[in-house]
């Protein structure tokens, strides 16, 4: 018979357990498939978005007659856009991607997302004077949940000085601040979704198609000595395996298609996309309709090859050869190598700058060490096995470990998927906790920036007695040396600092300003004389006032950062002319730090003066929302490998107890005990899970550190998350040794010592 068809029949006509494993590989292969497609879509999902978000942004070149005004405020950790446009008094002006008519004084275009906003909070409305006339199309949004919005304006009421001509639309590249990651961040992120995903994913696949490995290296070595050829023999394993990963291939991609679609929009990973942005590319599909069946016929190959030049040894289950020590070394010491330099580094205080080689040493040495660590499991583990079974005088552990030496590489499969989440969680849980200790704001108050000339007097008036404005001020730097000074009473600095930190202020007269926390006191500055250029409310140069620092200083302390830190002259409002104010000023108000009252705040106070830039002190919007967005894929990217490594776990231990039901059979015909078969079970588990979680957090801790040296910022060392994942470890290890307890149970007839 043909090989190709006997391996046909032998997967659609062969035993319930044949196509009970054919099914498991299948379904296995699907969901591997699946999380590689959603892993390689990411790439795609980001470059959609900044494709959209260039073709948007506004060229130079001939003016259309068209001005534009560009305001970003932001609505937690999204910013609301708002571009200010004036059409020509007569003909065409290009239309911005995703609008069919340009609103007209009085008249807004809105995104989705954005009129559904509005609808849950009216006082947004202020921020867009005039009446909604249409939406956004797709075509001239980043994402399906972006607030965004086109907002009509005469000439008049757009400020000369900032408004820009619109020359048309599009250019090659988004912006830094319309991107959906900055480059700086994309490289990072590549190499810990890696390490999160593609490693266990990689070992899971490995599993799935190794499923019941012995019994098939059996049938196999059963074929060769009934006559067929050793090519043929690989020919007919090579059909039953690749049958099995086509078939999940197929089942996977549909099932990354299914899922893309329902969660594209609900924005669940920090991004909404598009459901069109997520299909796969042809690169994509290539690595999973062709990369899973190629993996799948490599990881099987060995195990065919063996049953096809060694057919008896197979079927007399011979004694393994022992796990190549050196291919573990040659991955895991260069990989430890590398992370470990860079710690001791950082132990010596050394600062490493971040540049191309550490960006490609870093996640190298993580990957390497990564792959080392679960390649190094069988011998290590083999070589302690034999330790504790010459010593120890209990039955049950002396079985575990006895079998456990002779056929280490079956352990390989049960453990490595959780020891390779531990060492992903132990690399990315730093990451997430640096960046959420740069989210989280814990200051006592919040400081709003408002340039004088943007807003007029009543609008200022106004600001200073909108709800949730505390305090106000007047504040201003000098060009020469960025040096500032606060025009305030005693009682309005204290609305901008930490409360009693106010030192020897008193009213009526210039006072000097330092804050002990920042930098220690300029004696320099004593007697040095400043002097600022006046403008009246019209913008009109009115003369200049001059201040001297005196020897009386004032001390206080602001929470980072604030508009404060550089400010040296505390000035008295009454020290300047009525009706007049320094060049260059901002009105500075202060207001309460929750989020909640930040987001109301800003709306009052878009209210009152729509175009005007009002800057939330600290709060940078691009930052939040990049940081929403990294967040969300590393956290992806951890149920993803949670995902994979669990689902490694229960199919290898499933499969290792089926494969060991004739050993089982054997030790109960002998009398063992139930309770002993369990113990031993379990023992079995639980030596090479806790040897691989015990090295994947020490290794884990290593390339994490390693990466914090080298990434620019001042934590080098970050012991937050380690209790965290100390106790995962102990959760790992108890709920893999109750899930071994049951494996002892199954399959014990007798009669499986006379099958073949």
């Amino acid at each position: 018979m043909n090989p190709l068809a006997l391996g046909l029949r032998l997967v659609l006509r062969g035993p319930r357990s044949n196509q009970a494993r054919f099914l498991l590989m299948t379904l296995g292969c699907a969901l591997g498939v699946a999380c590689l497609a959603a892993a390689l879509s990411i790439p795609a999902i980001l470059a959609a978005h900044d494709g959209r978000a260039a073709g948007r942004a506004v060229q130079g070149g001939p003016s259309s007659g068209a001005l534009t005004l560009e305001r970003k405020d932001p609505v937690g950790s999204r910013p609301l856009t708002r571009i200010f446009i004036s059409p020509p008094d007569n003909g065409t002006v290009p239309l911005p991607p995703g609008v069919k008519r340009l609103p007209q004084p009085g008249e807004v275009v809105i995104s989705p997302a954005l009129r559904d906003l509005l609808a849950e909070r009216p006082g947004l409305k202020g921020a867009l004077p005039g009446r909604v006339v249409n939406t956004i199309g797709p075509a001239g949004l980043t994402g399906p949940q972006e607030l965004y919005a086109y907002v009509g304006r005469t000439r008049a009421q757009l400020p000369a000085e900032e408004a820009k001509p619109v020359g048309g639309y599009g250019i090659p590249w988004a912006a830094p601040d319309e991107a959906a990651i900055d480059d700086g961040t994309v490289a990072p992120l590549r190499f810990t979704l890696c390490c999160l995903v593609l490693l266990p994913l990689f070992v899971y696949l490995s599993v799935c198609v190794r499923l019941s490995a012995e019994a098939r290296s059996r049938r196999l070595a059963s074929l060769r000595l009934l006559g067929l050829s050793a090519r043929d023999t690989m020919r007919v394993s090579a059909v039953e395996t690749l049958c099995a990963a086509a078939v999940g291939a197929v089942l996977g991609v549909g099932l990354h298609l299914l899922v893309n679609a329902s969660v594209a929009r609900t924005g669940w990973v920090g991004l909404a996309w598009y459901p069109a942005d997520g299909l796969p590319s042809v690169w994509t599909l290539a690595a999973c309709l062709l990369g899973c069946p190629a993996l799948a016929y490599l990881a099987g190959r060995r195990h065919a090859k063996e049953a096809a030049l060694r057919p008896l040894a197979v079927r007399r289950q011979a004694q393994p050869g022992k796990p190549r020590r050196w291919l573990a070394a040659l991955l895991v010491l260069p990989g430890l190598g590398i992370v470990t330099a860079y710690c001791v580094l950082g132990v010596l205080g050394v600062y490493v700058e971040p540049s191309a080689l550490t960006s490609f040493l870093v996640p190298a040495g993580a990957l390497l060490t990564g792959a080392g660590l679960v390649l190094a499991l069988p011998p290590v583990t083999a070589w302690l096995a034999a330790r504790i079974a010459a010593t120890t005088q209990r039955l049950p552990l002396t079985l575990a470990m006895r079998h456990h030496e002779t056929t280490p590489g079956a352990a390989l499969r049960v453990v490595s998927g959780l020891v390779l989440l531990v060492y992903a969680a132990s690399l990315t849980q730093g990451v997430l906790v640096e960046l959420d200790q740069v989210s989280r704001r814990t200051a006592p108050n919040q400081e709003y920036a408002v340039p004088f000339r943007q807003v007029t007097a009543e609008q200022r008036a106004a600001m200073t007695k909108a709800e949730g404005v505390s305090g106000h001020a007047v504040h201003t730097y000098r060009t020469t040396d960025q040096s500032g000074i606060l025009v305030a009473t005693c009682g309005q600095l204290e609305k901008f600092v930490r409360p009693g930190s106010v030192r020897g202020c008193v009213d009526g007269r210039p006072l000097a300003l330092h804050d002990p926390a920042t930098a220690p006191y300029d004696l320099r500055e004593r007697g040095r004389t400043h002097a600022f250029a006046l403008r009246d409310e019209d913008g009109r140069t009115a003369g200049s006032v001059r201040f001297t620092v005196p020897e009386k200083i004032v001390t206080f302390s602001v929470a980072q950062p604030s508009a404060l830190t550089s400010t040296v002259l505390l000035v008295p409002p009454k020290a300047l002319p009525p009706g007049l104010h320094p060049a260059g000023a901002q009105l500075l108000l202060s207001g309460a730090p929750e989020p909640e009252a930040v987001q109301a705040t800003l709306d009052r106070l878009a209210g009152i003066a729509p175009t005007a830039q009002i800057d939330p002190v600290g709060i940078v919007i691009e930052s939040l929302r990049q940081l929403s967005i990294v967040k969300g894929l590393l956290g992806t990217g951890m149920v993803l490998g949670l995902v994979i490594g669990v689902a490694a776990f229960l199919v290898s231990a499933t499969d290792r107890a089926m494969d060991g039901r004739r050993r089982t059979a054997t030790l109960t015909l002998l009398g063992i005990r139930t309770r002993t078969l369990r113990a031993a079970q379990c023992a079995q588990v639980l030596l090479p899970l806790a040897v691989g979680i015990g090295g994947a957090l020490v290794a884990g801790r290593l390339a994490e550190s390693s990466y914090l040296v080298t990434g620019g910022g001042a934590v080098f060392w970050d012991g937050e998350g380690l209790p965290l994942l100390l106790l995962s470890g102990l959760g790992v290890l108890a709920v893999a040794g109750l899930a071994s307890l049951p494996m002892a149970r199954r399959h014990l007839d007798p009669e499986l010592l006379r099958r073949d």
